[in-house]
């Protein structure tokens, strides 16, 4: 009942939960339910655009000696995530990359002195489609479009930690998520864009699969751009200065508790 109930009230709730409304009150046939601000942004089918994924039942499977859930990653050019900002008036979303669309774009992006100076990926046409085709072979990574108002922005990697390089690095769990990114298109860089980006991100990833308790970033430790936005969000933790083989990072932490709980979406 509750989910039909959602669903027939989608035009009604998105309109009434702008920034800053903490609930609603709906008149029934027989009683009155109130509908929270935590429950709106945690209903999925409002913002997950793909069909929405059953939980599959867990099986265990090894990658490189790392005991891990078997991943069920989408189809290149699967539209993942839309959503309406109110306070930049813009709507973002997120897709798989699709190399045959996108490639011509992201070769741009990471030849680009801004990008390359954290991604180190400067190359040819052909080796950025190399880089995209192992990556929608990876089972654990979703490399994405993110679009803003239909034009692409940037480009994220969106990956299970457990059996990725930053899973040994702290008590990692089966579901824990992480992710890498770039805003490619300068047009919408900027505090305010980069706020209500980063909020789609960890609200996508939490809802795309409940067990997700955690999402994790670690950017490097001199990347004060990120690590100042971050710290002013107050999501997010600082849990550790470490050293990868390739680079030193911070460690940052967001719950699904402290980002549904508060103000923060």
């Amino acid at each position: 009942m509750l989910r039909n109930l959602f669903l027939d009230q989608e035009k009604r709730l998105k309109e009434h939960f702008k920034p800053g409304v903490q609930g609603i009150d709906l008149q029934l046939q027989d009683r009155v339910m109130k509908i929270s601000r935590s429950e709106f942004f945690q209903f999925s089918p409002f913002w997950i655009k793909s069909n929405e994924r059953a939980l599959y039942p867990v099986t265990w499977v090894r990658t490189n000696s790392v005991s891990h859930p078997l991943r069920h990653n989408p189809e290149k050019n699967t539209l993942l995530y839309k959503r309406y900002i109110y306070e930049i008036d813009k709507t973002i979303a997120f897709r798989v990359i699709d190399p045959d669309k996108d490639l011509t774009v992201f070769s741009q992006w990471h030849n680009s002195k801004r990008v390359s100076v954290y991604w180190e990926l400067e190359g040819s046409i052909d080796q950025h489609r190399k880089y995209i085709e192992k990556n929608l072979d990876d089972p654990h990574l979703i490399p994405v479009i993110m679009e803003i108002d239909s034009e692409p922005a940037g480009y994220f990697e969106f990956y299970w930690v457990k059996e990725d390089r930053l899973g040994p690095y702290y008590d990692s769990d089966d579901y824990d998520r992480g992710f890498h990114f770039l805003i490619g298109n300068r047009k919408f860089l900027g505090i305010k864009n980069t706020d209500a980006v980063l909020k789609c991100v960890v609200h996508y990833l939490f809802l795309d699969d409940p067990r997700t308790l955690k999402v994790m970033a670690e950017p490097r430790w001199d990347n004060q751009k990120v690590l100042q936005y971050v710290d002013s969000f107050p999501v997010w933790r600082r849990i550790k200065v470490f050293d990868f083989p390739h680079k030193r990072a911070v460690l940052l932490e967001c719950t699904r508790e402290r980002l549904f709980a508060g103000e923060h979406l």
